[in-house]
C-alpha cells in the first residue's frame, strides 16, 4: 500500500512539474523573440521536377536589415517587407506579415537569448512542374 501511495506522489509530482516547464517554456518564446534581431545568413534550396538541386546563399547583410520583434506584435524592419508577426510556441510557428497582410510561415528551428534560425518550406511552379523550397534564416541578437 505504501509502494502505491509513494509511486502515485511520484508521478503527481512529476507530472506537476512537468507542466510548470512547459508553461513557462512557452511564455519565454514570446519573451524570448522580443528584441533586435540581424540576419547573419539566408539560404534558399529548391529542387526542380528532374531531381536537379539549386540554391542561393547569402551572408552579407548591413546594420540596416535588423529586424526588431515588438511584444505588441509589430516589427521594425530594415528591409521593409514584416510590418508584424505572431507566435505559435505550441507549434513552433513564426508567421511573418507584410503590408497587404500576406503570410510567411516559418518554422522555428532555434530561439534562445543569442541565436534564432527559421525554416520556411513551400512548393512553388517552376517550368509548369512542382518546385519545393526550403528558405532557412539564421539571426544572431543585437
Amino acid at each position: 500500500m505504501m509502494k502505491a501511495f509513494n509511486l502515485t506522489l511520484f508521478m503527481v509530482t512529476f507530472c506537476l512539474a512537468a507542466l510548470s516547464f512547459s508553461i513557462p517554456y512557452q511564455q519565454s518564446y514570446q519573451k524570448m523573440i522580443v528584441g533586435k534581431w540581424q540576419p547573419v545568413l539566408s539560404t534558399t534550396e529548391g529542387i526542380e521536377a528532374n531531381g536537379k538541386r539549386t540554391g542561393q546563399t547569402h551572408s552579407k547583410f548591413s546594420s540596416k536589415d535588423i529586424m526588431q520583434f515588438n511584444a505588441d506584435g509589430s516589427i521594425i524592419d530594415g528591409g521593409q517587407l514584416y510590418f508584424s508577426y505572431s507566435l505559435d510556441p505550441d507549434h513552433k510557428t513564426l508567421s511573418l506579415f507584410d503590408g497587404s497582410n500576406s503570410e510567411k510561415k516559418f518554422e522555428i528551428i532555434q530561439l534562445d537569448k543569442t541565436a534564432m534560425k527559421i525554416v520556411m518550406k513551400d512548393v512553388d511552379k517552376y517550368k509548369g512542374e512542382p518546385f519545393p523550397i526550403t528558405w532557412t534564416i539564421v539571426f544572431k541578437r543585437r
